[in-house]
């Protein structure tokens, strides 16, 4: 009977300790898929991409109306290998709301390894953006029937070193 109270806290202290340790993990940071972006540029409604942009921890920053369109810019804030990141997504929509486009900017995910496979099925072609334009930017254009997507990386000088942020935009034609 003695040695069965010992055993009994050394589990409990066993337990408890793993879960402690696995509570340190790496949080995840989840991106939305191609095919959810794609669903997103074609809702045509800022309250609907609302609802799902929150849904992946994302939350609304600022609203700037133009002449042609009015954007909505969302951030997050992401720990990743203990090194904080902003995430930002902005949906951008046409005030007729024939066209939409969301732009994802990011440095705490290479999004170029993480969408390039979801895009064997978009065919390929020369991009002309504005951003494949400068010399520290690689960029890769795709477009199907409906969508066109540009996925750029980008080499910036940090102010410890270098470092990448990452681009991608959908647009609905």
């Amino acid at each position: 009977m003695k040695a069965f109270l010992p055993t009994i806290c050394l589990m409990f202290l066993t337990v408890f300790s793993s879960q402690a340790q696995t509570t340190n993990a790496p949080v995840a940071n989840p991106f939305p898929s191609i095919s959810t972006l794609t669903t997103w540029a074609s809702l045509n409604s800022q309250q609907q991409f609302d609802v799902a942009i929150r849904a992946v921890g994302f939350k609304f920053e600022v609203k700037e109306p133009g002449a042609e369109s009015t954007a909505y810019t969302y951030i997050r804030k992401v720990t990743v290998n203990e090194v904080n990141y902003t995430d930002r997504i902005v949906y951008r929509i046409t005030n007729n709301n024939s066209a939409s486009i969301i732009s994802l900017v990011t440095a705490s995910t290479d999004l170029v390894s993480l969408y390039t496979p979801q895009l064997a099925s978009f065919k390929n072609n020369n991009c002309k953006t504005e951003m494949s334009k400068d010399k520290n930017t690689t960029c890769s254009c795709y477009e199907s029937a409906n969508f066109a997507i540009d996925l750029c990386d980008e080499r910036v000088k940090l102010t410890m070193g270098d470092g990448n942020k990452y681009f991608v935009s959908v647009a609905k034609k």
